[in-house]
């Protein structure tokens, strides 16, 4: 994989700071384009794999001995057994390895170095160094479509499109998380006076407080002004911030119908950090279309998913004892909060292997250092395999993760429209890893680790060495075959 100088890199976070269907495709066309158009079919790189075995990211399944045919960055033609390769084309012999959809990280924050307390004292070209080789990171553990759920604007989804960003996977982001003083949002000091200037990150942009309807659409349209796909508001307290307790209720049911009518208004939805039972239900029944988190899910509550064509976004590792011994969590009053949480959502595994939710998507929401990270990223992978089966946890990190933007968002707001996200289907982008062994069996195959911090096989955070191939919009990034 090319990387990068630390100078070509900062030169990069300078400037931001500045600023399953299986068919036989039809075959390619040879006509010429008019004279004054680029022939672009012509110039489309085209890619053969063959001898794979499938797992499409819909079914518990493999599709074994088939060739697959990239042609730019999608999927053009998906046929059993060895194709004859278009001339010029490069061809990869698979023997007998899996190629199945990049990943999709449905919950994660590029701009939270030091989470919601320490980012506040950092300036934005730190952060913006610091986001850029979080995602780089991502891409290298196979990941080829991440969504900031708080924390970074449309710029940096612009900046993948147009090239300036080369080696990350595509990017969602929300902008500004909303919520009211005294919430999970809110970074000041307890001195702070409501006359007071803002805080740092409100200033960047990548926390916001906002009391009451007005002020929420006011904070939303800017949101959307600055390049946001979607919108995120906290509906109840966190454990990892300093004045909210995680069981209070932030947003009235006016504020949050408030919230969704902007993003309905933009094409789009609400996303909404929520724990208890009554803030994930008031969440649903006002239109909010993904409970990040959602711990106390039950029942009553799937019924409601269901009904209104939500998903459930939620983070393992907050069951994990490990977590206790995350940087940002050591505050003594921190870890009361998590204490208390992690022992009122003890019945959600339960319920979520009694109810099997197709609608649950990963979930990481790991604040810190990459090295940091890709260790949470793999243990995060591990529990979902070990609480739900290997199919359930592959399923939610990559069909289902895609079709939170092509089943809540409009297409003109929706800045990857054109194709299908986390599925190997002809048409889909070609955001693809090729494995040697049955993810479906072995979990570890695309990263899972039983160890968190003691992960001795990625002690520095560098990629997972069993993916042999990583391809994200139809360019490859590793190969080792």
């Amino acid at each position: 994989m090319y990387k990068k100088t630390a100078f070509q890199k900062s030169l990069v976070a300078l400037s931001i700071a500045m600023a399953s269907s299986f068919a036989v495709a039809a075959p390619m066309s040879n006509e010429a384009s008019p004279s004054n158009a680029t022939d672009t079919k012509a110039a489309e790189q085209v890619i053969v794999f063959h001898n794979v075995n499938i797992f499409n990211g819909i079914e518990n399944k493999l599709h074994n001995d088939f060739s697959v045919v990239v042609t730019g960055n999608k999927i053009s033609t998906i046929q059993q057994g060895k194709i004859k390769a278009p001339e010029n084309a490069k061809v990869i012999d698979g023997e007998g390895r899996t190629l199945m959809p990049a990943l999709v990280e449905s919950h994660m924050h590029l701009a939270l170095p030091k989470g919601l307390l320490g980012t506040d004292d950092m300036r934005w070209n730190e952060i913006a160094i610091h986001a850029q080789s979080f995602a780089e990171m991502y891409l290298d553990l196979g990941f080829g479509t991440i969504r900031d759920v708080g924390g970074a604007d449309g710029s940096w989804t612009d900046m993948e499109r147009d090239g300036r960003l080369t080696e990350v996977p595509r990017i969602y982001a929300s902008g500004a998380p909303i919520a009211p003083i005294g919430s999970h949002a809110d970074v000041g000091l307890q001195s702070r006076r409501l006359s007071d200037s803002p805080q740092n990150l409100e200033i960047l942009n990548i926390m916001s407080n906002s009391n009451g309807a007005e002020d929420i659409k006011m904070q939303a349209r800017y949101n959307y002004r600055q390049g946001a796909q979607f919108t995120k508001v906290f509906q109840s307290g966190g454990v990892s911030s300093k004045f909210d307790p995680w069981q209070y209720t932030s947003f009235t049911d006016d504020e949050l119908k408030a919230a969704v009518d902007i993003a309905t208004s933009y094409g789009s939805y609400v996303a909404t950090h929520a724990y208890s039972d009554k803030a994930i239900k008031s969440a649903l029944n006002n239109g909010v279309k993904t409970i990040e988190h959602g711990f106390t899910f039950n029942e009553e509550q799937h019924k409601l998913y269901k009904e209104q064509g939500a998903f459930l976004v939620t983070n393992l590792t907050a069951f994990s004892p490990d977590l206790a011994n995350v940087p940002v969590v050591q505050d003594p009053m921190i870890q009361a909060k998590l204490e208390s949480a992690q022992a009122a959502f003890e019945e959600y595994v339960e319920n979520v292997q009694k109810l099997d939710p197709d609608y649950r998507a990963f979930n990481t929401d790991c604040v810190g250092t990459a090295d940091i990270c890709a260790k949470q990223i793999a243990h995060e992978i591990y529990l979902n395999a070990k609480f739900f089966g290997n199919f359930n946890a592959l399923r939610a990190m990559t069909s289902t993760g895609g079709r939170i933007p092509a089943e809540l968002m409009e297409d003109w707001i929706n800045p990857y429209s054109d194709a299908k996200i986390g599925v190997i289907e002809e048409g889909a982008y070609a955001d693809l890893l090729l494995i040697d062994g049955n993810p479906l069996e072995d979990i570890s195959l695309i990263g899972g680790r039983e160890q968190w911090f003691e992960n001795d096989a990625m002690p520095d955070g560098s990629h997972l060495t069993e993916m042999d191939l990583i391809m994200k919009d139809g360019k490859i990034f590793k190969n080792t075959l």
